[in-house]
């Protein structure tokens, strides 16, 4: 355990490493560096219009608005998927593919989504009348964008191999600033669900011309001798995430199908606003370590320095934001929402608890992609798959939304830590060296929570009297003031350690 903290720990900060690696692991870590500096200007220059459109929408679309474009996207979600193919991914973790093999993955790829295209469209009239909606041509309207997919496949599996994070950056950037303005714009005209449709269909035609610009990629005719090993490695990543996609959208569907289109607007409601938060700090980590552990593949090592310390990374950010957004629900529905979308209040308590598992194994899960363990978290997907929708539907059924939402944290332990327990043993992980990292944070957290329950119970009787947006204020800065004050008070040397990895990564 000493040992493995020393990897998360003294080596992070540019200490002892190994004799005649310490001018890569340094190379290897300023790129790291740079990655993230890229990635978090991309999300910091996207973020207020992302927000800024997200509030402008939510009031000039109806539940109803939001549930049917749900709706949709779970066809073209897992559509997507099926027309990659992690052809990407098996780009990205396989180092060895020539010239030649790629040209031939670049064409498979592209016949491929023309395939689904047609398949998509052969399916979306009875998946718009198994949802009992008259929508039908926004199903199959989203599946113009899966012609998309395929063109974009291998270029963004080549930009992650060669760890090219600014143009990752500015193509996630593009497509985020143009789906935000797109579907503002087209709300405010009264597009209604179309309007989810618009900015979806612009922002992936922008991203998807900047990366075939800049990584070109020519035409092969496929030979399968050729090609097999990494369309291989890409259908168990493919049916993995396919799998994943279902289980992941189940929950919608349950709720839609059961208990209507408006239940299903308040639901997604929650999980966005529970989702974004977390999704925007892991995205920001995820992006970088996706090249990264597909470079350092082979150096198990490595592989548990990085894992360590991106996971400390994750859990003093993720951890203290999910836990307060549970304990400020209520505040936060009423005035990011508006006093219609009280209902949502109840899934985004569950769904912020869960979210912070989710992170964990989203990491996780990467790592285990670069090893090439496939196959493993495709038995996964596949066994969350046939697991959650039962739980959903029993749910649903007994406690509404709320129940579906908490069957995401109730399952967490069989979903999630089997990920975890693989890893361990593939890199030579010890349980006492991811404690070690998680510990700090999760006590912070727990700390918090408390103080701020104290709070509320404290204010009690002047509490009701105090507009939404003053509850939630001061719950938030009471809150963020126990939690790095405790932080920075029994772990600041864990803070300090990155300051000085990102200074010293400054200077060189």
């Amino acid at each position: 355990m000493e040992s493995q903290q020393q990897e998360s720990g003294r080596d992070l900060t540019g200490g002892a490493a190994p004799e005649g690696g310490a001018h890569d692991r340094r190379a290897l870590d300023r790129q790291v560096a740079g990655g993230l500096a890229w990635t978090v200007g991309a999300k910091l220059a996207t973020q207020l219009l992302t927000w800024g459109s997200l509030l402008v929408v939510v009031r000039h679309l109806t539940k109803a608005d939001y549930g049917i474009g749900e709706m949709a996207g779970v066809l073209y979600v897992v559509s997507n998927v099926a027309a990659e193919f992690g052809v990407a991914g098996a780009v990205l973790n396989m180092p060895e593919l020539s010239d030649r093999v790629l040209a031939q993955l670049h064409t498979f790829s592209i016949s491929l989504s023309v395939l689904v295209f047609i398949v998509a469209c052969a399916v979306s009239p009875s998946l718009a009348a198994f949802y009992h909606t008259d929508a039908v041509n926004l199903f199959l309207a989203n599946n113009v964008n899966l012609l998309l997919t395929g063109f974009e496949a291998v270029p963004m599996g080549l930009m992650g191999r060669d760890m090219d994070y600014r143009r990752l950056s500015l193509a996630e950037a593009a497509l985020v600033m143009v789906q935000a303005v797109v579907t503002m714009v087209t709300a405010i005209l009264g597009w209604g669900y179309w309007a989810l449709f618009a900015g979806m269909a612009c922002g992936k035609l922008t991203a998807t011309i900047l990366v075939c610009s800049w990584k070109h990629v020519g035409f092969a005719w496929p030979n399968w001798q050729e090609i097999k090993a990494p369309v291989r490695l890409g259908r168990q990543s493919a049916i993995g995430r396919i799998s994943a996609s279902l289980y992941a959208f189940s929950d919608g569907i349950v709720v839609g199908r059961m208990l209507g289109s408006s239940s299903l607007g308040v639901y997604r409601t929650a999980m966005n606003l529970a989702s974004a938060p977390a999704e925007k700090v892991s995205t920001l980590l995820m992006r970088t370590a996706s090249p990264l552990f597909a470079r350092v593949q082979t150096d198990h090592a490595e592989v548990r320095r990085y894992y360590l310390m991106l996971l400390e990374i994750l859990s003093l950010i993720v951890m203290p934001l999910m836990g307060g957004l549970c304990m400020v629900a209520d505040s936060a529905v009423l005035v990011i929402f508006g006093p219609n979308w009280t209902g949502a209040t109840g899934p985004l308590r569950w769904l912020a608890i869960f979210m912070i598992i989710r992170t964990v194994g989203t990491l996780t899960e990467q790592v285990l992609n670069s090893q090439r363990l496939m196959s493993f978290t495709m038995r996964m997907s596949l066994f969350n798959f046939f697991l959650m929708p039962a739980a959903f539907a029993t749910a649903a059924t007994w406690f509404g939304t709320t129940g579906v939402a908490a069957a995401w944290a109730a399952l967490a332990p069989l979903t999630v830590a089997p990920l975890v327990v693989k890893l361990l043993r593939t890199v030579g992980l010890s349980v006492g060296a991811v404690l070690g990292v998680v510990v700090p944070a999760l006590f912070g957290t727990v700390v918090m929570c408390g103080a701020i329950f104290g709070l509320n119970h404290y204010m009690t009787g002047e509490w009701p009297m105090a507009a939404p947006w003053v509850r939630l204020t001061v719950d938030t800065v009471f809150g963020a003031v126990v939690y790095v004050s405790l932080t920075l008070g029994l772990f600041g040397d864990r803070i300090q350690r990155y300051v000085r990895f990102l200074k010293s990564m400054k200077s060189a």
